[in-house]
């Protein structure tokens, strides 16, 4: 079976639908920082980072964030552009 079928169903299975880029979008806006880290996200949204996957790269795909550096821990870094 295709990997994303895998996961398409393990979502109707356990009830994950996934979050929205909107979804990610508000709580990037909600941090009390202009950079973050999708585990910074995913902390704050309380939830595993894998399961912020897709909404966060249709987010970015969107324009809605920029990767700004690398964190001292090699992680990626983002901020919102403000589109």
């Amino acid at each position: 079976m295709h990997q994303r079928s895998v996961a398409a169903v393990a979502n109707v299975v356990w009830g994950m639908d996934g979050l929205t880029a909107d979804q990610i979008i508000e709580t990037a806006e909600g941090l009390d920082q202009e950079e973050f880290t999708r585990s910074d996200l995913a902390e704050e949204l309380g939830v595993r980072q894998r399961e912020i996957k897709e909404g966060f790269r249709a987010a970015r795909d969107s324009g809605r964030f920029e990767k700004v550096r690398r964190g001292e821990d090699g992680r990626p870094v983002f901020r919102l552009t403000g589109q």
